[in-house]
């Protein structure tokens, strides 16, 4: 039977990592597929024809039946514009999707997974995303948990939850955020959240869009879904990536298992010890160089933590 959830593959200039994400699509024969290119950076010498190799690439190779919708951006945007604008743009014309960038390679029962939770979790608005990243399988018999964390490697959420997504952040609101935020984490781990959007959202120029989508997640008391086992594997940490440049770290170029029979969890509700470790051993929020920087924050910027091995990845 064809595969009738929509997806949407972001890409920008890297063919190699492209060729193999679109091997895994490739394989699965989507009946619809979105295609958004950012455009070269300006003085980025080889850039222009990096990312006419990438378009090259796909859209010569679909070779199935297939309706085929194209985005491609004369100019660069930047990660943060790039993506959450394709996102938007993939919400105008789908009610729920699958969303891949162009080094996030997934297991190919990730799809179905995502298809599955997809309709379950349709009218469920307390449901924001599925994600394909496991980091600490958790101990249970069923197939996924709920997570506070809107993992972004590999995911699929509905229009629904999109539609209440703010780039800007124009109109954050702390008092709420903060209230949001007790349900999900201790003190410690809420005064790392609110630091980071205290510094984050006045950026005139933000340098992603996933903070403002897990800001919206929490604004709203939201919960993703995460898989058991780790489905999706970034390929893509190096130098020629926008922030996940350290390739030594332990989550990059995961292995990915298969989730066939999907065994359904009953209950909504956060799985906390699982957070736990990612807040610790992900985001670093109990780490020494998380307590220097408390110590020493009004010297350091946002950017800087960003870029620390301990700090928030995408």
């Amino acid at each position: 039977m064809a595969f009738d959830t929509p997806i949407l593959f972001l890409v920008f200039n890297r063919p190699e990592t492209t060729a193999r994400v679109f091997e895994k699509i490739r394989e699965l024969k989507p009946q619809r597929l979105f295609f958004a290119a950012d455009g070269p950076r300006k003085g980025k010498d080889g850039e222009k024809e990096k990312c006419q190799a990438v378009r090259d690439l796909v859209l010569k190779n679909i070779d199935w039946q297939c309706e085929t919708s194209v985005l491609l951006r004369d100019h660069n945007l930047g990660c943060g514009k790039a993506v959450s604008g394709a996102i938007t743009w993939f919400f105008e014309n789908v009610e729920e999707g699958i969303i891949l960038e162009d080094d996030t390679l997934p297991d190919l029962t990730f799809f179905n997974f995502c298809k599955v939770l997809l309709d379950k979790y349709r009218n469920e608005k307390s449901i924001w995303q599925i994600g394909g990243i496991c980091h600490f399988p958790p101990s249970t018999q069923y197939s996924y948990y709920f997570s506070a964390y809107s993992h972004i490697w590999g995911w699929a959420t509905w229009k629904r939850a999109w539609n209440l997504y703010d780039y800007h952040l124009a109109n954050i609101n702390y008092e709420k955020l903060s209230e949001s935020l007790d349900q999900y984490f201790n003190e410690r781990e809420k005064k790392y959240w609110l630091d980071l959007f205290r510094s984050y959202a006045p950026l005139e120029q933000k340098p992603t869009w996933d903070y403002q989508w897990a800001y919206c997640m929490w604004y709203h008391q939201g919960l993703s879904i995460l898989p058991t086992v780790n489905m999706i594997s970034n390929i893509g940490f190096g130098e020629t990536a926008t922030n996940t440049k350290d390739h030594s770290v332990a989550y990059a170029n995961k292995k990915t298992y298969q989730i066939r029979d999907i065994i359904h969890n009953p209950i909504i509700k956060q799985d906390e010890n699982a957070d736990k470790r990612t807040s610790k051993y992900i985001f670093g929020i109990y780490s020494p160089l998380y307590i220097i920087y408390l110590k020493f924050k009004r010297r350091f910027s946002i950017l800087l933590r960003k870029n620390n091995k301990y700090g928030v990845y995408r």
